[in-house]
């Protein structure tokens, strides 16, 4: 006599909707836990299970969210899921030309910071987010540092003198910064690692204590020497000649000092890569890196025959 054999029911799968009311979309997801899995499935094994926890649980802080956006996203797709972002800045037309969004009037006019958020969510619903709309001041900056407690700082704020308070609170509670500057079509990296030795100077002593007390007298300047002092703060013996030759031009010519996609997200790929080798403990010293594009020399192409 032959037995059937009763096929085994498969294990359900708990799914749960997500409403996403900027999009006025309700969206059926697989769980948090699942939904994990598949979504950071691809990054085996360039990330391994055991880093991809790290990552998962490590709390990243984004202050300035022009460049700040696209590294946040970057992150998001890593499999990063707990941020505070903060800026006080809106979405306007001309940071359309770097800045991953579109002509909607839902984003047009709304605050980096929320248009930020919504964009993390929209990739990773379970994403847990502190959102600062005022950017960072006086009256919150110990708030977004430590309550709770980042892992690390990533800074790209305008503010000058809020670069300089954020770091000396940085350096004070032990959390290490990490910051990308456009140079024309390079990149400059400064990494801070005040979590291994809180005695290294700001910015690795790059930047002068003249220009950190000019910094702190702000309310004094003129316009062009706060555009001068950025410069400065920049360090203009490293910018390109065409960088350099767009400060004096900045309200006159231009309206801003200025900046291109393809770099803004050159500058997110790179400090996604410092970002996750800092959390995961690899060796990555404090200091100035370089990421010269310009520099790279291009090997001819070598036709392959046919066997």
């Amino acid at each position: 006599m032959i037995k059937k054999r009763t096929p085994k029911l498969k294990k359900k799968i708990k799914t749960l909707w997500v409403y996403y009311p900027w999009h006025n979309a309700l969206v059926h997801v697989l769980n948090e836990n699942d939904f994990y899995l598949v979504k950071t499935s691809r990054n085996q094994n360039l990330i391994t299970k055991s880093e991809q926890k790290i990552l998962k649980k490590a709390r990243i802080g984004l202050v300035g969210l022009n460049v700040g956006n696209p590294i946040a996203l970057s992150l998001v797709f890593q499999g990063f899921t707990n941020f505070k972002i903060a800026d006080n800045d809106i979405l306007e037309l001309s940071n359309l030309n770097r800045l991953a969004s579109g002509l909607r009037l839902i984003d047009l006019g709304e605050s980096k910071a929320v248009l930020t958020k919504r964009q993390i969510l929209d990739i990773n619903p379970f994403c847990k987010i502190d959102c600062f709309t005022d950017g960072i001041n006086e009256k919150n900056i110990i708030e977004f540092l430590i309550k709770p407690r980042i892992d690390i700082l990533v800074e790209e704020m305008d503010n000058l003198l809020m670069k300089i308070k954020i770091r000396e609170l940085a350096k004070n509670f032990g959390i290490p910064v990490i910051m990308a500057t456009g140079n024309g079509p390079n990149v400059i990296i400064d990494i801070e690692r005040y979590d291994l030795n809180p005695n290294i100077p700001i910015l690795n002593g790059y930047l002068r204590d003249k220009v950190i007390n000019k910094i702190k007298t702000l309310d004094n300047l003129t316009f062009t020497e706060r555009i001068q002092l950025a410069k400065d703060f920049m360090q203009s013996k490293y910018l390109t000649k065409r960088l350099k030759e767009s400060f004096s031009l900045v309200g006159k010519k231009l309206a801003g000092i200025p900046q291109i996609a393809d770099v803004s997200f050159l500058r997110a790929g790179v400090m996604n890569f410092f970002i996750r080798e800092i959390l995961l403990g690899k060796k990555i010293s404090s200091g100035r890196y370089f990421l010269n594009i310009e520099e790279l020399k291009y090997n001819k192409l070598i036709r392959i025959k046919k066997l």
